[in-house]
């Protein structure tokens, strides 16, 4: 294990070599009273895919993470469509446990 020097020097570099945009940008300790809100988020993702046939790979891709129970959100016509059918094939052919919520709305807001 990393002895805590070691730990705080390379935490020191990263955040010289992070992206200095708002959006973006972060420090990774906080200064005492500097409090702000933060309405940026970051998502870390291994890998994302696209292209023919890819749709058809989730069951394994969630098989191999050890999914157990998958939440799959889509809306009823999406669900007759075949890019959803694939993917709940796929799930089905790998053995992957999951429920469809298909009767979703849109944001009370948003629907006037």
């Amino acid at each position: 294990m990393a002895g805590r020097d070691r730990i705080f020097h390379l935490l020191r570099q990263l955040e010289r070599a992070a992206c200095r945009c708002p959006a973006h940008s972060h420090t990774f300790h906080q200064a005492a009273g500097d409090r702000k809100t933060d309405y940026a988020f970051e998502m870390a993702s291994s890998n994302i895919r696209y292209g023919a046939g890819v749709s058809a790979e989730v069951g394994m891709d969630l098989q191999n993470l050890g999914a157990q129970n998958v939440c799959l959100m889509t809306d009823r016509t999406l669900t007759r469509l075949p890019p959803v059918q694939a993917v709940l094939e796929s799930l089905v052919r790998n053995r992957v446990h999951f429920q469809v919520f298909d009767d979703v709305r849109v944001e009370p807001s948003d629907s006037r």
